[in-house]
C-alpha cells in the first residue's frame, strides 16, 4: 500500500476491520494489485503475476478485499475433492457411498503485511464460504479444502478446518472443513 499504514499509528494496534466495511471484487485487470504485499513473498507473486493468467485460463478464480479503495487481501478458488479415507469417519456420511466429496479448494489466501490481525481474513473465509455455498446450488459441494501453509494451520483450525487424516505433502498441511453451511 502505497503510505497507508493498515496495522499501526504511531505504533498503535488499529482496531479490527469490520466485515461490513470490506468489499469483495472479481479481479479484473482494472484493479491497482502492485501494491500489495503479504509475508509470504510467493503469494505476493501469484496475485501480481499469476491471478488473471489462471483466471483467463479457467483454472482459479480470485477475489480482492478491498477497504477504503485498497486490496487489503485475496483469495483464489478452484474445484476440489476429498477422499472419504482422508476425513474423519465423524465427518464422514454414512449415506453418502461415494469415494470422494466434491469441494471447493481455497487455492490462495492471503492479507496484506499492514492488515494482519485486523480480521481481513475472518471477513475473507466468510466470503469463501457464501462462494461456496452459492456454487452449491449449481454444483455440488459439501466440503472446503486448502493446502495450508504451516504458520496458516490455527488460523484455519480456528475456523473450523482439521487436518487430512492422510497427508504425503512437506511444505502444506492439507485441511477440510465440512460443516460449510
Amino acid at each position: 500500500m502505497p503510505s497507508k499504514n493498515f496495522s499501526t499509528v504511531s505504533g498503535v494496534k488499529l482496531p479490527k476491520i469490520p466485515l461490513s466495511d470490506i468489499s469483495f471484487e472479481h479481479l479484473t485487470a482494472h484493479h491497482d494489485i502492485l501494491s500489495f504485499s503479504c509475508t509470504h513473498q510467493e503469494l505476493t507473486d501469484y496475485l501480481t503475476v499469476d491471478a488473471l493468467k489462471n483466471q483467463d485460463a479457467h483454472v482459479a478464480v480470485t477475489y480482492l478485499a478491498v477497504y477504503e479503495g485498497e486490496c487489503v487481501g485475496y483469495f483464489s478458488l478452484l474445484n476440489d475433492s476429498i477422499i472419504k479415507k482422508d476425513i474423519d469417519p465423524e465427518d464422514d456420511k454414512d449415506w453418502y457411498n461415494h469415494s470422494y466429496y466434491p469441494a471447493v479448494k481455497i487455492a490462495r489466501f492471503a492479507t496484506h503485511r499492514e492488515c494482519e490481525e485486523r480480521d481481513v481474513g475472518r471477513a475473507m473465509l466468510t466470503a469463501v464460504r457464501s462462494i461456496a455455498i452459492a456454487v452449491s446450488t449449481y454444483s455440488g459441494c459439501c466440503v472446503l479444502t486448502v493446502d495450508a501453509k504451516p504458520d496458516a494451520e490455527l488460523f484455519y483450525e480456528r475456523f473450523g478446518f482439521h487436518r487430512n487424516l492422510k497427508t504425503k505433502k512437506k511444505n502444506t498441511i492439507p485441511m477440510y472443513r465440512c460443516n460449510i453451511f
